[in-house]
């Protein structure tokens, strides 16, 4: 029995009170909570004719908390829009034409932060090496291209060692 016979609807307007959501993202949840198709469909339809669900205004309002935050990547970024069950169309084409800047001044915020916690100084070449290769795959797993990793790595290392 669904919680305290609410409806669709209602369920749908409580979720959405707590986080702005994509549309297919809420259809989930409804579904998994034993809501009907056609009774779901509806609700979503109904909240989008009110403009309480909008994916490419709440899908753009993300985007640009996500992006000035310079917490992450713009790949990064795109990833984590596209699993909230965003269109992947629609967020590529929020993608600002300083994207490769705004990657290279986090890359060196997230790399400032790593090299800190290392001392140079204790370390031979070898060592430095393997160093060096472990902060650039961390880099390339938080979806830094190559290009951006090796200039951030440069103003980095270079004046560390």
């Amino acid at each position: 029995m669904r919680e305290q016979n609410k409806t669709a609807l209602m369920k749908a307007a409580e979720l959405l009170a707590r986080r702005e959501q994509s549309s297919k993202n809420l259809r989930q949840k409804l579904l998994s909570k034993k809501y009907s198709e056609v009774e779901t469909d509806a609700a979503i339809k109904t909240l989008q004719e009110r403009n309480y669900l909008n994916d490419e205004e709440t899908c753009a309002r993300q985007f640009e908390i996500l992006y000035s935050e310079e917490k992450f990547s713009v790949r990064q970024i795109c990833m984590k829009l596209i699993q909230r069950g965003f269109d992947s169309s629609f967020v590529k084409n929020l993608i600002p034409a300083d994207s490769d800047s705004h990657d290279k001044k986090v890359a060196e915020k997230i790399l400032e932060k790593k090299i800190r916690a290392i001392n140079f100084d204790e370390l031979d070449a070898k060592e430095i090496l393997k160093t060096k290769s472990k902060l650039y795959q961390n880099l390339a797993a938080k979806g830094f291209n190559s290009e951006v990793i090796s200039a951030a790595m440069e103003n980095f290392l270079l004046t560390e060692k």
